[in-house]
């Protein structure tokens, strides 16, 4: 019986070394995935196409978990999930989380983004540069991108000049949203994304600067019939990753993530929402109900005087190297 035992006892150690050797020994992980949209909604959808092409990728036992609809976690706290591994890895909104992203907001200044494609060229190239600095030094990033410009919605008065944005109260998608609206007249509310349809049923808020893709997410065109096709700002956005997660994982799983992580991989989502904003604005724009407010030359004049010194408010209370980041956001914009 000793003998048997001893027998068993080498064979299972050999059996360790081995697939130690081999990288087998990796604990099996079903890895948590958060968003905060619904389940239905664009960015969740996305978060799940990415995770059913990288799991088959990836080794036995270890798989992605899309947790939509905020279960894990309200839409401010994305980023501390993450980095705390509450999540492994979740839809963060860098505007969400004050202070923690500074340079990647330069892509929220009117006139620098009209669709995805150009934001998300531009914040890659920045942190490809390395003037983003170490905003994402604690985090793999998957993804980062932007929405379009954003359209401004309206439940009662159609905006067509800035000054149509007097004396009314707007939900804005961050402070720096809130300074813009409140330089014009205007009172920038601060709503997480979940809450605007509320808010706005409430008369909280009376308008909304947003995308299509919301506006069709969270039923917003059921309060808020009037859509000016302005582009106010851009929100930049990202899947990001635990760090120590992904380090820990086998090498053939790092592989197959960085094969669908980064610039390639932000492009691609940045191409699914300019095509996800034109279908929409086309069933939208179906919809008797609902006005679509094309702004002539003139009107478009206005806006772009409105935002003239909309580069100096995002440089006030910037680190250092802001302006250099803004310079190189201008010429890769216009490139």
């Amino acid at each position: 019986m000793k003998k048997t035992m001893h027998f068993l006892f080498v064979k299972s150690g050999l059996l360790a070394v081995l697939l130690s050797l081999t990288g087998f020994d990796a604990i099996a992980k079903q890895m948590r995935v958060s968003s905060f949209e619904p389940a239905k909604g664009f960015f969740s959808q996305t978060l799940q196409a990415w995770i059913d092409e990288v799991n088959p990728k990836l080794t036995k036992g270890n798989r992605f978990k899309l947790y939509p609809g905020s279960i894990l976690g309200a839409p401010p706290a994305q980023a501390e999930l993450v980095a705390k591994g509450v999540a492994d890895v979740a839809f963060v909104v860098p505007t969400y989380t004050s202070g923690l992203f500074p340079m990647t907001t330069v892509s929220e200044i009117p006139g620098l983004v009209k669709d995805s494609k150009t934001g998300t060229r531009i914040l890659n190239t920045l942190k490809q540069e390395g003037l983003l600095g170490t905003e994402f030094a604690d985090f793999k990033v998957i993804a980062l991108f932007t929405t379009p410009g954003y359209r401004i919605f309206s439940a009662d008065k159609q905006i067509k000049v800035p000054s149509d944005l007097s004396g009314i109260k707007m939900r804005s998608p961050s402070p720096y949203g809130s300074e813009l609206l409140n330089e014009m007249g205007a009172s920038g509310v601060p709503i997480p994304a979940p809450q605007v349809y509320e808010n706005m049923e409430r008369n909280v808020v009376s308008s909304a600067a947003w995308t299509m893709d919301a506006f069709k997410s969270f039923r917003l065109y059921e309060v808020a019939p009037n859509v000016t096709n302005t582009r106010f700002i851009a929100t930049p956005l990202a899947f990001l990753m635990n760090k120590k997660t992904y380090e820990r994982l086998p090498d053939k799983d790092k592989a197959a993530i960085d094969s669908m992580s980064l610039s390639e991989r932000s492009a691609w989502v940045a191409e699914r929402i300019d095509a996800s904003e034109t279908d929409i604005e086309a069933q939208m724009k179906a919809k008797p109900e609902l006005h679509f407010i094309q702004l002539n030359t003139e009107q478009n004049a206005a806006w772009t005087d409105a935002f003239v010194d909309a580069r100096n408010l995002w440089l006030s209370g910037k680190p250092d190297g802001a302006e250099v980041v803004l310079k190189r956001a201008i010429e890769i914009a216009e490139e």
